[in-house]
């Protein structure tokens, strides 16, 4: 009878067992499928950034060549082009959002009105800055050359995001980063003067020295942004993305507003509109559709350091860099020589590196996280 009894137990035990290993099993598979459903959000929200930047990137720069060649000549105009787009973002950042519990929390953590203002002013300042000196490399520098120099960002912000973000730098990253900067560099060592008509080598240097500074300055303006997400907007909603684009780019729009009445360029507008080649309309379209595009370019851009890096938005970016000579040829007629496809290839040899990189980090998490499971079911 005892032994009867002992066996009830045993098999009971047993039983009790298999149902605790079945529940444990079910977890773990929706442990998965909640990890691979996560990433997949994020990668697409990673790809639809990844469209704005290159795409609004590709339309900035030709569309602000066209300025030039039709006769365009204030400066101050092209800049305002870069940020004057920022009012399309009005409507979703007023549109309410439904809040959560964590969201609740988060936002009790927001930092006050004037410090925000401070943020967005101090990297409004840079952005002024590096627009003006993409606007002088867009007028003295073919589409191609200028585009390929400014892929040098990402060497500087490389440095930058080291020593301030804490990024790490892996083999496959650091070789990402040494074939995109070569794909920058590269164009050095090519003559442009049948790109365009003729240029001189004096604009030549005005050109790559201008573009050089912008880079530099966009590479620390995004590395300034990242600490801004992590240190001072600590928000998980994309809202806090179209916030900082549009603060970001009304202060610069402001302060574009102000050259351009402070130099007394504004008196020359009406001629310079009545002299462009294709017409006043023409003028028009070309600057809106300029403006439409450089947002699209900044909440991309800022979409990217938001959800991955500032290092990844700027291998974007030096992607994009070296897939606009492309539609330069197609539409401005620029000469893409074999150097420039060459540049092009190690472009894309980079960024591929680089995305086999948050491969291989996606997969090591997720194979800690099966290890910490089993570790967890050895252990009961």
């Amino acid at each position: 009878m005892a032994r009867v009894s002992m066996e009830g137990a045993h098999e009971k035990l047993l039983h009790l067992t298999f149902e605790e290993a079945e529940r444990t099993e079910s977890s773990e598979n929706a442990k998965n499928s909640s990890f691979e459903s996560s990433k997949f959000i994020l990668w697409l929200q990673i790809f639809i950034f990844t469209l704005f930047t290159i795409g609004g990137q590709a339309a900035g720069t030709l569309l602000g060549r066209v300025y030039y060649e039709q006769g365009g000549q204030t400066r101050w105009i092209a800049t305002l082009a870069q940020t004057a787009g920022f009012s399309i973002l009005l409507p979703f950042i007023c549109y309410p959002s439904t809040k959560n519990h964590n969201e609740d929390e988060l936002t009790i953590h927001q930092p006050s009105i004037f410090v925000r203002a401070l943020v967005y002013i101090f990297l409004g300042l840079f952005q002024v800055v590096n627009s003006m000196s993409f606007t002088v490399g867009v007028q003295y520098l073919p589409a191609s050359t200028y585009s390929l120099i400014a892929g040098s960002q990402l060497a500087f912000n490389a440095i930058t995001s080291f020593l301030l973000n804490g990024q790490k730098i892996t083999a496959i990253i650091l070789n990402s980063i040494v074939l995109l900067s070569f794909s920058s560099s590269a164009v050095i060592f090519q003559n442009e003067t049948g790109d365009s008509g003729e240029i001189s080598q004096k604009s030549l240097l005005i050109g790559f020295a201008a573009t050089t500074f912008g880079s530099l300055g966009y590479a620390l303006q995004f590395t300034f942004t990242e600490l801004a997400f992590q240190k001072v907007f600590k928000s998980s909603t994309l809202k806090e993305v179209m916030k900082m684009s549009f603060f970001i780019g009304f202060f610069v729009t402001i302060a574009s507003l102000t050259g351009l009445f402070a130099s007394g360029n504004w008196r020359n507008l009406e001629k310079e509109m009545g002299e462009f080649r294709t017409g006043k309309s023409s003028y028009v379209i070309n600057l809106v559709c300029s403006a439409i595009a450089w947002q699209l370019y900044a909440l991309g851009s800022f979409g990217l350091v938001f959800k991955a890096s500032s290092l990844f938005s700027n291998v974007v970016i030096n992607l994009g860099t070296s897939i606009v000579p492309v539609f330069a040829m197609v539409f401005l007629k620029d000469r893409m020589t074999g150097l420039k496809v060459f540049s092009l290839l190690l472009g894309l040899w980079g960024y591929t590196s680089y995305i086999y990189q948050h491969y291989l980090d996606d997969l090591e998490a997720k194979t800690s996280e099966i290890k910490a499971s089993d570790d967890q079911v050895d252990d009961f």
